[in-house]
């Protein structure tokens, strides 16, 4: 069975951004998309991110987009862990997150 992959999109100079990728980057996240769920961090400002901005139709960091369809992500503090909500037919906003920087123009680090 293919893995089911949350794409989380984020900028370096996002404070938000750091709580969530620096909780992704040690695995600790859960979502309701059941087991064999994997993510992949991309860097707005990367060349490869840059690119995907207006693909992907993003206007704010973090984004998590799954199947071309957004992710609610929410922070569990007791848990200390990322939990996204993809099956919801919300646009992504949450409690700890809903002051989200807006995307104007990032440029691609050289």
């Amino acid at each position: 069975m293919a893995k089911k992959v949350i794409k989380v999109f984020y900028s370096s100079a996002c404070t938000p951004c750091a709580e969530v990728t620096d909780r992704l980057k040690k695995g600790r996240f859960a979502s309701d998309l059941g087991e064999g769920t994997a993510v992949d961090l991309i860097d707005i400002t990367s060349e490869e991110g840059f690119a995907q901005v207006e693909k992907e139709k993003l206007e704010r960091v973090p984004s998590a987009k799954h199947d071309a369809k957004f992710c609610k992500i929410a922070i569990d503090k007791e848990l200390d862990a990322v939990m996204f909500t993809c099956n919801e037919e919300e646009t992504p906003a949450t409690e700890e997150l809903k002051d989200q920087p807006r995307v104007e123009n990032p440029q691609p680090e050289s």
